[in-house]
């Protein structure tokens, strides 16, 4: 095994211990309220429980709980004991957990170098889960994203780099929570550099024009009711002068330019502005599907309005037989037939939330009260944050030190599978961690790499990363 890559784990393992080592654990609870005496029940084994040791602290039954954490800690507790010590100091002790890993170095300690190393410093992806359903006593605190207030759900907002897998923003809230609100409030941490990614929920002119005015970019689908211009090389003017408002941009008719378009065609229009009001100048990037593609578009429409008893109206049809994106980077950085690529990206955060559904079963609730539901999420998020963590530093040290490219999805499940022995070692020591990640490291070597079956690009080849690789490995040679 090389040093490199014995020294980058020692580094992760440390950061890990400082947030979960046991005493780590204790002091925390201590200053947050949830330790006040000795007792047989730590801090740690709460965090075994929510984290390392169970999945279903709100779907399994107390007694079942008790017996898990029996056998893997030696803590005797009984069903309604546990039940009281899920309380409001333990919620709160979980969430201040969370939000040190946050702050730990747990991501790589190198970004992936790639094409667009020079313009990006970050590719932000922002999006939310689905929101999924809880039972119905939770609707005053979590009410759901029907509509009706006797409904309740819970939405997990996520944004990342792409590049180091850092998680930037993570929220948990109601799942009737406007994604819209929550993405202007992600600006705050926007840097000059960022290439910012979301869909159309997040979609907002003013929110486009913050990124620009600090320096970052952005590529966005665009609305179909989103007006287009083009600034009017010759407009009317007042006696006086000025120039008449209404003349000075000529709107562009979508339907025409799609029309003039051939099936799978892609064209730009540069120097446009966009908004009836705002006029953000930006760069246009259509795209017009092909017969295939749109016919699946309007079945899986079909089966939108049908589930959510809506009717699209005709000429938004029409419109969506094409993809508009748009973008802030100027055509010597990003290429045309680049964006639609760069922006397919924003899928990779789907395959994480598909993860948390069907490897951590995040969604997985029953009645309980309301306290033992909380720990149940922030324990999740924990368990989810460092799985993710340790995903991405396999992903780099694979890459630098394998040149291989390793398969997210893959690495996710493997590295859950080693959460007991992760735990373990966090017992003991920052060596006896090293270990079990060097360990994982071999296994994920061996068993975790993309497979290249599939026709669809992956994120090393969107981003030039392998290539790039490649490339310098035979120069050196």
């Amino acid at each position: 095994m090389s040093r490199e890559i014995s020294d980058e784990l020692t580094l992760f393992s440390q950061e890990l211990q400082r947030s979960l080592a046991p005493q780590a654990l204790q002091e925390l609870a201590k200053k947050v309220g949830f330790v006040q005496r000795t007792s047989k029940y730590q801090a740690k084994d709460l965090i075994a429980l929510c984290v390392w040791l169970s999945q279903k602290v709100a779907s399994t039954s107390l007694t079942q709980l008790c017996s898990c954490l029996e056998s893997s800690t030696g803590v005797l507790i009984s069903p309604e004991g546990l039940n009281q010590r899920f309380n409001p100091s333990a919620v709160k002790f979980l969430e201040q957990v969370f939000t040190s890993l946050l702050t730990q170095k747990l991501y790589a300690s190198q970004a992936l170098p790639h094409r667009y190393a020079s313009q990006f410093q970050r590719i932000r992806i922002l999006d939310s889960t689905t929101s999924f359903q809880l039972p119905d006593m939770f609707a005053s605190a979590y009410q759901g994203s029907g509509g009706s207030s006797h409904t309740a759900g819970v939405k997990v907002q996520l944004e990342y780099d792409l590049l180091s897998g850092q998680f930037l923003h993570v929220h948990s809230g109601p799942g009737k929570q406007n994604d819209k609100t929550y993405g202007s409030t992600c600006l705050q941490t926007v840097e000059t550099g960022d290439l910012c990614i979301r869909d159309l929920g997040y979609f907002d002119l003013k929110d486009l024009y913050q990124m620009g005015k600090k320096g970052a970019y952005y590529i966005s689908r665009l609305k179909l009711n989103t007006r287009i211009y083009l600034r009017n090389s010759n407009p009317e003017y007042f006696k006086n002068g000025t120039v008449k408002k209404q003349t000075e941009y000529i709107q562009l008719d979508m339907e025409e330019i799609m029309h003039q378009l051939k099936p799978g065609q892609t064209y730009e229009i540069s120097d446009v502005y966009i908004g009836q009001y705002q006029k953000l100048p930006t760069r246009v990037i259509i795209h017009r599907l092909t017969e295939e593609q749109t016919r699946k578009r309007w079945e899986n429409q079909a089966l939108k309005e049908k589930k959510k008893g809506i009717v699209m109206k005709e000429r938004s049809k029409r419109l969506s037989a094409m993809n508009v994106y748009i973008t802030n980077a100027l055509p010597e950085d990003v290429a045309t037939e680049h964006v639609h690529d760069l922006y397919s990206l924003r899928w990779q955060i789907e395959l994480l939330f598909k993860t948390w559904k069907s490897f951590f079963e995040i969604d997985d609730c029953k009645e309980i009260k309301k306290e033992r539901l909380e720990c149940h999420l922030y324990g999740q998020l924990i368990g989810i944050l460092l799985c993710s963590s340790t995903m991405f530093q396999m992903r780099q040290l694979l890459l630098i030190q394998k040149k291989r490219e390793l398969s997210e999805y893959k690495a996710i499940y493997i590295i859950k599978d080693y959460f007991l022995l992760l735990f373990q070692a966090i017992q003991k020591s920052t060596q006896e961690l090293s270990k079990i990640l060097l360990r994982l490291f071999v296994l994920l070597q061996k068993n975790g790499r993309k497979s290249h079956r599939y026709e669809k690009k992956t994120v090393f080849d969107i981003l030039g990363v392998v290539y790039q690789y490649t490339m310098c490995h035979k120069s050196a040679a």
